[in-house]
């Protein structure tokens, strides 16, 4: 099974964002670039000279910039943690970047966000500092000082990996369940989600897991109804 590994620039607003959900897509073979909104309860920020009382009550507007690969080619394992208590969650491990192709892509696709965040458009994201000059504010993990060294955007990358939720290949199609989504060996039970993909489609599957979960429900009535 794989998972999209899922890697973002979180930056401090200045002015009000209203929390939004994904909008604005980039779409290249190798990886998507997404941006969204969201309100942090300023008691999460570090301390610091431009917060230096994390605890006031007032929500801070924080504009995310993040990527998500193709893919991916590195793939992890799944198995039980116990084999009779179906409660225990099951051992899961997904090996981000484990192929040194996702890797290369994750470079690649924030050195394009560097690229972004240096546009006239992102200016008015820029806090001046005590001190004079102007700069974007992180909320976590600053965007690597040299993108233009491998060795940074690489530890970078694997540093600041997250999950997409985008888990894909617990289930596949021939291995586990047959042309029909039916368990192999089971009667009576079907597996209708994304672990059935060989890929996480797009930049989200909701749609295509939607979709699929209608069409296999309008097949199960039909094969169950009367035949005229």
């Amino acid at each position: 099974m794989a998972d999209n590994p899922r890697n973002t620039i979180n930056i401090i607003s200045p002015f009000p964002l209203d929390p939004s959900y994904v909008r604005v897509v980039g779409i290249t073979n190798d990886y998507y670039i997404e941006s969204l909104s969201s309100k942090v309860p300023s008691s999460l920020l570090p301390p610091s000279t431009l917060f230096p009382n994390a605890t006031f009550p007032v929500d801070v507007s924080v504009a995310t910039v993040g990527e998500k690969i193709v893919g991916p080619l590195s793939t992890g394992s799944l198995r039980l943690a116990s084999p009779a208590d179906v409660r225990d969650n099951p051992v899961v491990r997904f090996n981000y970047f484990e192929d040194p192709v996702d890797l290369a892509r994750c470079v690649s696709g924030m050195r394009k966000i560097g690229e972004v965040l240096k546009t006239e458009s992102m200016d008015r994201f820029k806090l001046r500092g005590l001190l004079g000059g102007e700069g974007f504010v992180y909320f976590g993990a600053p965007f690597p000082v040299n993108p233009s060294d491998d060795l940074s955007m690489e530890v970078f990358c694997k540093t600041t990996v997250e999950t997409f939720w985008h888990y894909h290949g617990g289930c596949l199609v021939g291995k586990v369940v047959d042309g029909d989504l039916r368990v192999m060996g089971i009667n009576a039970l079907r597996v209708v989600d994304g672990s059935t993909f060989n890929r996480s489609p797009g930049t989200n599957p909701q749609a295509t897991v939607m979709m699929m979960a209608r069409y296999m429900g309008l097949k199960m009535l039909q094969q169950r109804s009367p035949s005229k």
